[in-house]
């Protein structure tokens, strides 16, 4: 796809790389995020996607930032894609366009396009354009199922030897409505949740201790904040005393050093801030929440493990859903991944479904068979050796 393709819906695509994001660009595009509907996605922002492109794919050839704009030439959307090699190193299977954020460990944890006027014009038209890219076997992209729904006929109006599309995963987030303010979010609570606050509570007062819970906005958001921040997920993710695992999100410094550099950044532009438990003049808790118009997104949290018994990440979110009601938020999303911690929260969620397309060749599309197979194999696995970690321990010398 060249610069400035017509690709149907009356709209036109162009591609750029992130080196030619003005600040007219850039204020265009926050104008677009400023439009989206509640839950809003806070990785659409402009700061978010730059800093993905400039981290995880520095090489400006396999950069696909592609602008959707109107007849008028308004901005109509945003479509982060950039080229991805999947497969063993050593035998590549095929490359592919995805999302920011899509098909690597990383904080960027919902890819989307971003297409809050016209969403299911916008796709089409993203759609269009990236379903035969020269030297790419197939595109994947995730789409919320609020704003549009993947239609077979977008790749299938072609001469192409093998278009094909097919359904890959759904990505679902526990979110909570903010309906009537603080007071009546709260006494919506279910039992299990309001017992586990007041018992936080309580357990904080009757140490003696001087504890309270803080936020940190702006530039309060310092390296020594961020640094807290992973010191404390590392120590709760070493903690054996849970009955689920709590991986090290930022063990890898290829992810950990990126969001240091970005976390106060962001916190600058009022799309992020810590809430913290204070004991005796001590961090013993720390949660990363994300805000987007309408919206704020728990992310990552830490925890000392001493205050485990303390549910101290539970009263943080709690302060967290507290100031987002008392801002006016519409919603609180959880984060992907609907477990018993969050449907505490919640039982509503929002779904993405994620989309793998492409009009190529015969040859793409068996290079693109040969990795869902594989890559069905290896979800089996995980999902297997994470249902192990989670699995009640048996007592020792009881029988399996």
């Amino acid at each position: 796809m060249g610069a400035g393709t017509r690709a149907g819906s009356g709209y036109e695509v162009e591609r750029i790389t992130v080196d030619d994001v003005s600040d007219a660009l850039r204020a265009e595009w926050y104008g677009l995020v400023g439009r989206q509907g509640a839950p809003a996605n806070p990785f659409s922002s402009p700061l978010w996607v730059e800093h993905h492109y400039r981290t995880a794919v520095p090489d400006r050839a396999q950069q696909h930032l592609l602008l959707v704009r109107d007849g008028a030439g308004r901005l109509a959307g945003v479509a982060p894609f950039h080229e991805q090699v999947v497969g063993p190193a050593r035998l590549p299977l095929g490359r592919r366009l995805v999302l920011a954020g899509y098909g690597r460990p990383g904080p960027l944890e919902l890819p989307q396009v971003l297409a809050p006027v016209d969403p299911r014009g916008v796709h089409q038209a993203v759609v269009r354009a990236t379903r035969d890219v020269p030297g790419v076997d197939w595109a994947e992209l995730s789409m919320a199922r609020d704003d549009a729904w993947f239609e077979p006929a977008w790749v299938e109006e072609t001469t192409a030897a093998a278009p094909h599309s097919a359904h890959r995963a759904a990505r679902a987030c526990v979110v909570l409505p903010l309906e009537g303010g603080w007071d009546q979010v709260r006494a919506g609570f279910k039992r299990n949740l309001k017992e586990s606050l007041r018992r936080s509570r309580n357990r904080l007062t009757r140490t003696g201790r001087d504890w309270s819970v803080r936020v940190l906005e702006g530039a309060e958001v310092d390296d020594a904040a961020v640094q807290r921040l992973f010191r404390l997920h590392a120590a709760r993710a070493g903690f054996g005393g849970s009955t689920s695992t709590h991986p090290d999100a930022y063990a890898d410094p290829a992810v950990r050093e990126p969001l240091r550099a970005l976390l106060p950044r962001l916190a600058g532009a009022k799309e992020a801030s810590l809430t913290e438990l204070v004991v005796d003049g001590d961090v013993v808790a720390s949660q990363l929440a994300l805000h987007a118009p309408g919206t704020a997104y728990v992310h990552s949290s830490g925890l000392d493990p001493a205050y485990w018994e303390f549910s101290a990440v539970t009263l943080l979110q709690a302060a967290v859903v507290q100031a987002a009601a008392e801002r006016g938020d519409a919603f609180v999303n959880f984060s992907p991944g609907p477990n018993v911690a969050k449907m505490r929260w919640s039982e509503r969620v929002h779904v993405q479904d994620d989309v793998a397309y492409a009009t190529g060749s015969r040859a793409s599309a068996v290079r693109y068979a040969a990795f869902s197979q594989l890559a069905a194999l290896k979800q089996v696995r995980h999902a297997v050796a994470v249902a192990r970690a989670n699995s009640p321990r048996p007592a020792p010398g009881a029988p399996s």
